[in-house]
């Protein structure tokens, strides 16, 4: 059993600037055959260029090693993606953990998935097809980064802030396309406003 890490450079250095100030955005896929090092190549590639805001991709196939990461790692948004039998052993255990921020069953059971995370707040998704979980993925990433631009903002970082903001309407326009046509456009001017009142 092992875990991998890959460290995405562009992240990295935009967590070192901001990790005395707010939690770091990792992500982790949690799954004894796509955690597995050297397995599954073409979706870590994927999933891994999604943002670099996204500080650290890991890889666990061992819920052990998750739940001694977790446990020891407070300070960080986690974004995790787990098979339909890891999230029904580690949801219900480490829900409570502010760390772990969402999480997407990704599974060929949907109904036992269902069926198992039945008032999980932190699921959000079930899903068979890897491009729905990669936009829902963009769409909630998106929405995070706006979360952490206020909360810059209100730091008076407003270069930071701006960086999340653009992040987000990135993410928006071109990687979560499963987002409505009306949602996009009203949030995006949103983060417009947010810009504009930055640069006031």
């Amino acid at each position: 059993m092992s875990a991998t890490a890959k460290t995405t450079t562009g992240a990295a250095s935009i967590g070192d600037n901001l990790s005395h100030q707010r939690p770091l955005i990792t992500a982790a896929w949690v799954d004894q055959s796509i955690g597995e090092a050297g397995q599954h190549k073409y979706i870590k590639d994927r999933f891994e260029t999604l943002s670099p805001f996204i500080s650290k991709w890991l890889y666990f196939d061992s819920s052990d090693e998750f739940t001694s990461y977790i446990e020891s790692n407070s300070n960080m948004r986690m974004m995790s993606v787990m098979s339909g039998g890891m999230s029904r052993l580690l949801v219900p255990r480490l829900s409570h953990h502010a760390a772990l921020h969402i999480v997407y069953v990704f599974c060929v059971d949907v109904e036992r998935a269902r069926k198992s995370m039945e008032g999980e707040t932190k699921v959000k998704g079930i899903f068979t097809i890897e491009d729905e979980v990669y936009e829902q993925m963009a769409n909630d990433l998106s929405k995070l980064l706006v979360e952490e631009g206020i909360a810059l903002a209100g730091l008076d970082q407003r270069s930071q802030a701006k960086l999340y903001y653009e992040e987000a309407k990135r993410l928006l326009r071109t990687e979560a396309k499963s987002v409505d046509e009306n949602e996009r456009k009203t949030r995006t001017e949103e983060i417009n406003i947010r810009i504009e009142q930055l640069l006031a």
